[in-house]
């Protein structure tokens, strides 16, 4: 019998699932989400089982500096052990800090074993030893954390950029699991896909999202791809900031759109749809292997891949094979990703205090290289999934864009949300109508006028 297959017959599934997806993440980088929905469709393992591996996994992430500071108060030296030992004792060390019907002997056994059968007894005897001191020293009530824990240098930032009250929105957990947001079709009901899904699944919350025309919220419903209308191509996944960057481009049939940062092509999609069956869309990135699963999106969705080209292009050094000029330009650049770490706080073991001038600095080597191909009278689109100043506005304030008038104060055409002073629209958990669960953005706009 095989290591693993020993541990899944001694060790509750949900902590063993939990110890090998952190395992993945501290080692290979992965993201969380991918490789805990691997792991759990790997194992079949209950609801149950599988709402307490999600649990431990994000909740540890989340406050993973927390769990360090708290192995080191207990340990009698230096802790340096290796990536499979620390994920065991960091989700152990949530499981007893924060998640209050989860018995001691239980979670300090199971991290026992996790470490016993994959790196021998001894090191076992130190998280046993290790635990066992933070066990007795458990809160009598633990709850679950209400805020995700972030260096002192990310914290000082981001209320420097957008303010104490802000960081705060950013950075508070809800006690119900996150949210999912699907973009329905333009020429599907999204009234009807909601009765579909609340039918096919009872348990589910489902509500139309406030600022996205095409959005649904929804919580309980599982995986979204065994929902009605998704084999249909009723519908595709895409947090409601997504969708909101995709209409603020107000793309419009028969136009020529640059989607110049694509990635998998989720606003990819959502252009192609806008422009109709006379207009074409071209989706470029520095990673041509995203660029290649376009297609079978726009398949899913009944959208023509003809109106598509794509085109591999590294927009920090030069325009590549991409010339024609275009009546909208959108720059969803890549940037550090903070205004996703609810969803995504694995990026907080990625992210240091010098990432966010560094990807500024690339953002506006794109942006200058971009901007030549928008025609006159053209639009150009930039956003961010971050909150900071050294991307987004510090770039805005740096980039040479000769001919273009960036849009100051100016009604967008979403209600509730405009362009500032500084010409910086902000989308986060703070925008009226946004979800609590929401991803923070900005977003600025320029008009060639020559």
């Amino acid at each position: 019998m095989s290591d693993t297959s020993k541990l899944g017959a001694v060790v509750a599934p949900a902590r063993h699932i939990a110890t090998r997806v952190l395992h993945r993440v501290a080692r290979d980088e992965a993201w969380a989400a991918p490789t805990l929905d691997a792991e759990l469709r790997r194992g079949s393992v209950s609801r149950p089982d599988a709402a307490l591996a999600t649990q431990i996994v994000y909740g540890t992430l989340r406050v993973a500096p927390e769990l360090e500071s708290a192995l080191a108060r207990h340990a009698r030296r230096s802790i340096d052990v290796d990536d499979w030992t620390q994920a065991a004792l960091l989700g152990a060390v949530y499981q007893l800090l924060h998640l209050e019907r989860v018995p001691s002997h239980a979670v300090v056994n199971d991290a026992v074993e996790l470490v016993r059968m994959k790196r021998g007894k001894r090191l076992a005897g130190f998280v046993n030893a290790l635990l066992r001191k933070i066990a007795a020293n458990r809160p009598e009530f633990p709850q679950p954390p209400s805020s995700v824990a972030v260096p002192s240098w990310l914290g000082d930032a981001l209320r420097s950029s957008i303010g104490s009250e802000r960081t705060e929105d950013l950075l508070r957990i809800g006690q119900e699991p996150p949210s999912i947001d699907l973009r329905v079709r333009a020429n599907c009901d999204r009234g009807a896909i909601a009765e579909s899904i609340v039918a096919a699944q009872p348990g589910a919350l489902v509500s139309h999202t406030a600022l996205s025309h095409q959005g649904l919220r929804v919580s309980g419903a599982g995986d979204p791809r065994l929902l009605p209308g998704y084999q249909e191509g009723a519908f595709a996944v895409q947090e409601e900031g997504a969708q909101l960057i995709g209409q603020l481009l107000n793309a419009q049939p028969g136009e020529r759109v640059l989607d110049a940062c694509a990635g998998r092509g989720g606003k990819t999609a959502q252009l192609v749809e806008a422009v109709g069956d006379s207009g074409r869309v071209v989706a470029a990135d520095l990673h041509e292997h995203r660029l290649e699963q376009i297609a079978q999106e726009l398949t899913r969705l009944h959208l023509d891949p003809g109106r598509l080209q794509t085109a591999c292009v590294d927009w920090t050094v030069g325009k590549g094979a991409v010339q024609s000029e275009f009546d909208r330009v959108l720059v969803d650049a890549p940037c550090t990703g903070l205004g996703t770490l609810r969803r995504r706080p694995e990026i907080l073991l990625r992210v240091g205090p010098e990432d966010a001038a560094r990807m500024g600095e690339t953002q506006r080597r794109v942006l200058e290289n971009v901007a030549p191909l928008v025609r006159p009278g053209g639009t150009l689109l930039y956003a961010v999934c971050s909150p900071l100043d050294d991307e987004g506005l510090g770039v805005v304030d740096s980039a040479d864009l000769p001919g273009f008038e960036l849009q100051l104060g100016q009604a967008s055409r979403l209600k509730s949300l405009d362009f500032g002073s500084d010409g910086r629209l902000d989308i986060g958990p703070w925008s009226p109508g946004a979800g609590p669960w929401a991803d923070a953005y900005q977003i600025y706009m320029w008009v060639y006028v020559g």
